[in-house]
């Protein structure tokens, strides 16, 4: 049997410690930018309404076809005359078109300059604060508002990540961390996160990378220099065959070597993505074989842990814990997405009081 999943209740303290640990790193899918950017489907929906209005789009219908999110993405593309750049930025308008919503007029190109910025010196500290106060009240309802606060808790705490690996196309987490970093400043601090968009990308000695495995959109057509990568871009049901046909590349070693490495919170994937499922298992055969080379012979051995709702049926909670068990993988039940924050707080061991669960 598949080992049961943890509640928050009773999840155990998985990585107070670290000195005999390999670390942990994060790993965050859409689902930690919502409700303020929108699902795959969601995406695909208003993309054909506003490219390819003549041509009713039933995201249901072909859901139930089979039709993955990315390969509706694709059918828009298909069906429209727009070049790669120019559906990019069509892409990138409409996926921060509700963001844009709740920004001042006056502030949305300052806010902009932040979303893009590299490091903290990229702009101004009156910039960071500007976006803080915005961080504080329309992006508070996101997931990684909370992830950001547990982040920098378990910097102070000596328990930091070894790296954050983001399957978002937006840099919401990255600019949430930089700008906790810059409150309260009058210079910019020393530079903890580093952008990471390629093989090339330069990451600095004793910084925690934050590697961005699906490319970065643009959201203006004049970037700040190295900001983006359109060409890592994995929202085409093209681009994403090449990357399931490609072993080594930067997307699957960074990704593999990560798995081998440290322990995995995944938060906000859902964990059916077949190239992220491939790699989890290739790595988890990988560490039973090895066990068993040295006497160990077990079936399942947790690496990894997903953060999760409990579903409003709770029937299928085992049916759920046993499709991940086989790719290293332990969840951890929450009731709701506001404990998020709690749970890593509490998988941590940084204190916090935790309210109570069912199951």
């Amino acid at each position: 049997m598949p080992k049961q999943g943890f509640l928050l209740a009773d999840g155990p303290k998985l990585f107070s410690t670290v000195n005999d640990k390999p670390g942990w790193a994060l790993c965050i899918g859409a689902g930690t930018s919502v409700p303020l950017f929108p699902d795959w489907y969601s995406l695909g929906s208003e993309m054909a309404k506003q490219l390819v209005p003549e041509t009713p789009f039933d995201v249901e219908a072909l859901k139930k076809s089979g039709f993955s999110p990315d390969s509706m993405i694709q059918m828009v593309k298909n069906a429209t005359d727009l070049n790669d750049l120019e559906f990019t930025m069509r892409m990138s308008n409409i996926l921060y078109h509700k963001l844009q919503s709740k920004i001042s007029v006056e502030d949305w190109n300052d806010v902009v300059d932040v979303l893009g910025a590299n490091n903290i010196s990229n702009c101004s500290m009156k910039k960071w604060r500007l976006f803080s106060s915005y961080r504080d009240t329309v992006l508070k309802e996101t997931t990684a508002y909370q992830l950001a606060i547990a982040i920098m808790e378990s910097i102070k705490q000596h328990n930091a990540p070894q790296c954050i690996l983001s399957f978002n196309a937006e840099p919401l987490l990255f600019a949430m961390l930089n700008s906790l970093l810059a409150d309260g400043r009058k210079q910019p601090p020393k530079k903890v996160f580093s952008k990471v968009i390629s093989s090339i990308s330069g990451g600095g000695l004793g910084t925690i990378p934050y590697a961005f495995c699906h490319g970065l959109l643009p959201i203006t057509t004049n970037p700040h220099k190295f900001s983006t990568s359109i060409d890592k871009l994995v929202f085409l049901e093209e681009e994403y065959l090449h990357l399931a046909n490609n072993s080594f590349s930067w997307q699957s070693t960074t990704f593999i070597n990560t798995c081998i490495s440290q322990h995995i919170v995944f938060v906000g994937t859902s964990l059916t993505d077949p190239n992220m499922r491939r790699w989890l298992s290739w790595t988890h055969a990988n560490r039973l074989d090895e066990m068993r080379q040295n006497g160990i012979d077990i079936k399942d051995s947790t690496q990894h842990y997903w953060i999760r709702t409990i579903p409003k049926d709770k029937n299928p909670m085992p049916w759920i814990e046993a499709a991940v068990s086989h790719l290293g993988v332990r969840i951890v039940w929450i009731d709701n997405w506001s404990q998020v924050g709690l749970a890593l707080n509490k998988m941590l061991g940084i204190r916090k009081k935790n309210p109570p669960t069912t199951r």
